[in-house]
């Protein structure tokens, strides 16, 4: 369906003309939105090499000159490797074509418009998907759309909006994408700052409230922040959020810890690293046990 002539332009198209007119909620716009959701399905690793290629060449031909260093050559080139790490973003591309469409900015930016303009559900969790497929790979191209995501268009203050007010199913695709996104550590600090007290609150009080796999991700996400700075986990902790990690880690499904309960464990242990924070959870009532105890370090030692 990806090659076949024309369908994906003339999906685009429909959508881009709803949004523009503020008629997101026709059952049309859904479909179409469902279609580019299931196209989009595994797209890097079904991706026809030669886009690979060209995306990698046209970074390269973009990045700075790495000669061009000013008096302090190890501090300018310091400066110019955090810039190329800030911003790898999509390049604009006026008109893309087929299978092109699928990581344009535009069809980023649509889909971010339906997010927040579409009040129908299953239009949302469509876009809401397509955003999640293309962010679920660990190639170049990949990084940049979950940069362009989160940089170019400021696309989590729509997603905080569905963690917010969207309907459960909604909210779980949100969170799988985030997922994705808490994987780059320079877009930690907008992820903090614009949802970290929305995933903290869908923590459930043990294993039993949420599909195992929604915690899962939400103790991934948390992993992801906990592992690059030590303030991230002090907002954890202030958004009180350690008490359910920890019964999260203490659940048991009657079979052994469950994914969740294992992913709580990592948690409790990455968090007891940062020793400078010690004494404050110890003074919040915490103990050392609370983080590293049989449990923790069994799976821990598995992984």
């Amino acid at each position: 369906m990806r090659e076949c002539d024309n369908l994906i332009d003339s999906l685009v198209y429909y959508i881009r003309g709803t949004v523009a007119n503020y008629q997101t909620d026709d059952k049309s716009t859904e479909n179409c939105a469902c279609i580019l959701h299931n196209l989009s399905y595994q797209i890097e690793s079904e991706l026809p090499q030669h886009y690979t290629r060209d995306f990698r060449e046209s970074r390269q031909n973009l990045a700075p000159d790495p000669k061009a260093l000013g008096c302090f050559a190890s501090r300018s080139a310091k400066i110019t490797e955090h810039l190329e790490r800030q911003r790898p973003l999509l390049e604009e591309k006026a008109n893309p074509h087929g299978i092109e469409w699928l990581w344009s900015p535009i069809t980023i930016r649509m889909y971010l418009s339906l997010v927040a303009c579409s009040v129908r559900h299953y239009t949302q969790e469509a876009a809401v998907g397509a955003l999640q497929n293309i962010t679920a790979g660990n190639q170049e191209m990949t990084e940049a759309i979950a940069f362009t995501i989160v940089q170019r268009e400021n696309g989590l203050q729509h997603i905080k909006k569905v963690l917010e007010e969207g309907e459960s199913d909604v909210k779980r695709t949100a969170i799988s994408l985030i997922r994705n996104l808490s994987r780059y550590q320079e877009l930690h600090p907008a992820i903090v700052n614009q949802v970290l007290p929305e995933v903290v609150a869908m923590l459930p009080n043990d294993d039993t409230d949420l599909p195992s796999e929604v915690t899962t991700s939400l103790c991934q996400i948390l992993i992801n922040l906990s592992q690059s700075d030590m303030k991230n986990v002090k907002a954890i902790v202030n958004q009180g959020g350690l008490r359910r990690i920890i019964n999260i880690s203490n659940a048991d499904n009657g079979y052994g810890s469950s994914r969740a309960a294992q992913a709580a464990c990592v948690l409790l242990q990455v968090i007891w690293k940062h020793t400078d924070l010690h004494g404050a959870l110890k003074r919040s009532g915490f103990k050392k046990s609370d983080f590293i105890n049989a449990r923790t370090t069994r799976v821990v030692n598995s992984r």
